[in-house]
């Protein structure tokens, strides 16, 4: 008889795997070795080098995500006439596998796989939602799995997380303004980067979540309504905290100057590994031949992708610090050693001397600097990067269920929270615009750059 699995986790406490096919399929999952591999990278990828306790991994969120899908899906099932388990079970499932196809320092190693797809490479994927949808599709384990859970069930579940709008309340489980991976990933990231910007009352924002048709609209005309989560009245102050809370981790961890110029580095040391593959001189990257960076670059495969995690890359720096390559050499060695550029803050400099517009001038003027020689190959990284704090939706299908909904005062229907929140309704994008620099000489010259601008 099967037997239920349990997890201790610091964010959900005890999360249990039943005894149903279901939850057991979902704790097989776990056991394969796609999902094994979400051990060895880090939920927050070069966080650690500011935040020393940010070393928690995409597996045990990954998990909580699962755990937080499931609570949605029984508010579902309870509150929902006509609750569909089927499709339940699907998002739940991808709720538990959405992160299988993150790189290494995710967003490092997707910019390097930007560049490579751009230059007409053998890689034909950047962004981690493809590699998750080749994982589940693919002769895999994850895949075998899931199809034999259900014929057409891999399907379903791909499809769930390709879509870019939540084609109805079990899509928005997934992907949306208030969705599993958010509910988790504020907390979790939060308290493990030990920092006390992000508090938000989870709890009573579930307590008082609620399912209620909401109206749909094309062109300004109404054509019928669909079922989404309502949050009553009384979550009001937890969902701006929610918002709030998401919008400060942006600027405090996630683009902490010195975690976004470790991976501006990382990236710019990838280029010169692929560089070197292209004019022949591979053995001057201090890797073997059959190095898995080295292979992944030259086949771009899903079978060599899925042997790169953190542990992979962090061993080679090692090896690439005896590179014959200077650039490759000293890369390596400043990451290895945290050796690691300095940031100037562009856009802040230049918020109360022309603000965007200003920006725009320097970003003119440094690019005609490069193209002059004034700058070496590593001298200067640039890094730009926006944050929009709150997505408008109006009730157009499906865009409506991607927003937070809060019940009207009257009880009679329900409102964007922008549209009922003062706080919210004055957030407003945020773009910034660093870069970091290799030295004190580089230093210098940017900062004349920026003379009368």
């Amino acid at each position: 008889m099967p037997k239920p699995q349990r997890i201790r986790d610091p964010i959900h406490d005890l999360i249990e795997f039943g005894v149903d096919d279901f939850e057991q399929m979902a704790w097989s999952l776990l056991e394969t070795p796609e999902f094994q591999r979400l051990r060895r990278i880090r939920q927050l990828g070069f966080s650690e080098l500011v935040f020393p306790g940010a070393t928690h991994s995409r597996f045990a969120h990954s998990v909580g995500v699962f755990h937080t899908a499931r609570q949605l899906a029984g508010h579902i099932g309870a509150k929902l006439a006509g609750a569909d388990r089927r499709r339940a079970e699907t998002a739940m499932a991808a709720a538990l596998v959405h992160d299988l196809g993150h790189g290494p320092f995710s967003h490092a190693f997707e910019a390097f796989a930007k560049k490579l797809v751009k230059a007409k490479k053998l890689v034909k994927k950047v962004r981690h939602e493809e590699w998750t949808i080749d994982i589940i599709r693919g002769d895999t384990n994850v895949g075998r799995i899931l199809e034999k859970f259900r014929p057409g069930f891999r399907e379903e579940v791909a499809q769930i997380i390709a879509a870019p709008t939540p084609q109805d309340i079990y899509g928005s489980i997934v992907s949306s303004q208030f969705d599993a991976d958010r509910l988790d990933y504020v907390r979790r990231d939060r308290v493990m980067s030990g920092v006390y910007h992000g508090v938000f009352d989870c709890s009573w924002l579930l307590a008082n979540l609620e399912v209620d048709d909401v109206p749909l609209a094309r062109d300004d005309e109404p054509v019928g309504t669909v079922p989404a989560f309502v949050l009553s009245r009384k979550a009001f102050q937890a969902a701006e905290a929610y918002v709030l809370g998401l919008f400060h981790l942006y600027f405090t961890v996630y683009f902490h100057k010195t975690t976004r110029g470790a991976e501006k580095m990382l990236t710019a040391l990838l280029l010169r590994l692929d560089e070197l593959l292209r004019d022949g001189k591979s053995p001057d990257c201090g890797l073997r031949g059959d190095h898995p960076i080295l292979r992944f670059i030259k086949d771009g495969t899903l079978d060599q992708y899925l042997r790169l995690d953190d542990f992979v890359i962090w061993a080679s720096f090692e090896e690439m610090a005896g590179a014959k390559d200077p650039i490759v050499n000293e890369l390596a060695t400043r990451l290895r050693e945290r050796k690691l550029y300095k940031a100037i803050d562009v856009s802040a400099l230049l918020e109360h001397r022309g603000g965007a517009a200003a920006t725009a001038r320097f970003k003119a003027k440094l690019a005609e600097a490069r193209r002059a020689g004034a700058f070496g190959p590593i001298d200067l990284l640039e890094d730009s990067a926006t944050r929009n704090p709150y997505q408008r939706h109006g009730f157009e299908t499906p865009e409506s269920l991607s927003k937070v909904l809060i019940r009207l005062s009257d009880g009679t229907g329900c409102e964007d929270l922008r549209d009922c929140s003062n706080v919210v309704e004055a957030l407003e994008e945020i773009t910034i615009f660093r870069v970091y620099v290799r030295d004190d000489e580089a230093r210098e010259k940017a900062m004349k750059l920026m003379e009368g601008v």
